[in-house]
């Protein structure tokens, strides 16, 4: 029995010298969470009752490994997908099906044989990093959808055209012009307005249209016609713009929606609002003037994005615009020391009823009162090993293999002394 016991010595040590090895060749690995060996002893014998505080030890045993998932140092990173997780929580991961969990937040883009005209976000493996998807019937902008399951991150690199629908006006009437010499108005004509200004705006197609505006001043007080056309063709108007004696306008903004003819039989609406154009007596100027189009847009780098401290990530597009195109979610466990690790910085759900870690609980970064970490966007969490640490329990290992060794040569000593004075 001491025999094995002195065994039992040696492979306990020699096993935790290996977890050891293991945590100092990774202390420079992105997302490690160090081990360590917890020693137990074993019964040599057993009761019809069960072990007892009476029985004798058989040696020693090193088969339950304690993962220690404290929180590594952040360093910053050039790539905009690298994640980092400050506080609790885990990275989820799907490799067609299987689902993994992990710490590592080094992210790419990545064609999917499956939906070849999507990008899949995925690890260094190429596991797919999971959570929600944005949609954009409500909102161009993408609004995010926590209802359904997480799933693979799908992010499509075309951002369609968006047709204008208003266009927002900004200018200063010279309130000294006279009514203009020539009537009525006439877009090449320019004695028969008092000023104009253009914008750029977009049919459904995302093809540029040269919008413009002309503003008459009118015999009547404090008002002004308004025309406008698109392409020098279609044309609306006169609208009549009041303005107070203070200046400002006070018709009512945004004006009706403003219809023109398209080629082929289309159309465009656009809607104008004025309401921050006012009339003094000054020379005529825009000071401000935008719409709410945009022609068709492509994401094709890694390098056009950004994500926030809540996981959404924001994808820039060709065409200036930018937008939300999913969430990354976070899962926890009850119990996360009792995750399997399947190497690569990953681990699995450990499903045993008792000693196992629970099911997942997900929420996204940040959530409150769930305890989630948030994300640290250009950024990767170091390793948690201590180097000081490991080295210290790497010779105090190194000694207990020693002692075992020394204890079974001693062993193995007395039994050739008995052997021979048997002869």
């Amino acid at each position: 029995m001491s025999i094995a016991a002195s065994m039992s010595g040696l492979t306990s040590a020699a096993r935790a010298i290996d977890i050891i090895g293991n945590n100092i060749a990774n202390a420079q690995t992105v997302g490690f969470k160090t081990s360590k060996a917890q020693f137990a002893n074993v019964l040599a014998a057993t009761t019809a009752g069960g072990p007892s505080d009476s029985g004798s030890s058989a040696g020693v045993s090193a088969a339950i490994i304690n993962q220690r998932f404290s929180q590594g140092s952040l360093a910053l990173s050039s790539n905009p997908l690298d994640m980092a997780i400050g506080g609790l929580g885990f990275f989820r991961l799907d490799n067609a099906g299987e689902i993994s969990y992990t710490r590592d937040g080094q992210f790419r883009m990545a064609f999917d044989a499956g939906q070849p005209d999507m990008r899949v976000l995925v690890n260094r493996s190429g596991f797919g990093v999971t959570g929600y998807s944005a949609e954009y019937t409500t909102d161009p902008q993408g609004v995010i959808v926590t209802t359904a399951a997480p799933q693979r991150i799908l992010i499509d690199p075309v951002m369609p055209a968006l047709a204008t629908s208003s266009v927002k006006l900004g200018a200063t009437l010279d309130a000294r012009v006279a009514p203009p010499a020539i009537a009525p108005f006439a877009a090449g004509n320019p004695l028969s307005y008092s000023h104009s200004t253009a914008i750029d705006v977009f049919d459904s197609t995302g093809a540029a249209r040269d919008m413009r505006m002309y503003f008459s001043k009118t015999p009547v007080g404090n008002v002004w016609d308004l025309y406008t056309t698109l392409d020098s063709a279609s044309q609306t108007g006169p609208i009549s713009l009041a303005f107070d004696t203070s200046g400002r306008i006070s018709t009512a903004m945004p004006l009706a929606p403003q219809t023109f003819a398209l080629p082929g039989g289309a159309s465009l609406s656009v809607a104008l609002d004025l309401s921050g154009t006012v009339q003094y007596g000054n020379a005529f100027s825009v000071d401000g003037i935008r719409q709410d189009g945009y022609r068709e847009g492509v994401q094709n780098s890694s390098s056009g994005f950004s994500v926030g401290a809540d996981g959404v990530i924001q994808a820039f597009y060709s065409n200036g615009q930018s937008r939300k195109v999913a969430q990354v979610v976070l899962a926890n466990f009850n119990n996360p020391n009792a995750l399997f690790s399947i190497g690569d910085n990953q681990w699995i759900e450990n499903t045993d009823p008792v000693k196992g870690s629970g099911k997942e609980v997900l929420a996204t970064p940040g959530s409150g009162g769930l305890g989630f970490g948030s994300i640290q966007a250009n950024a990767t969490e170091q390793s948690n090993v201590d180097l000081s640490s490991e080295l210290v329990a790497l010779i105090e290992q190194q000694r207990n293999y020693q002692a075992s060794a020394q204890t079974f040569k001693i062993l193995d000593q007395v039994l050739q002394n008995l052997q021979n004075a048997t002869r």
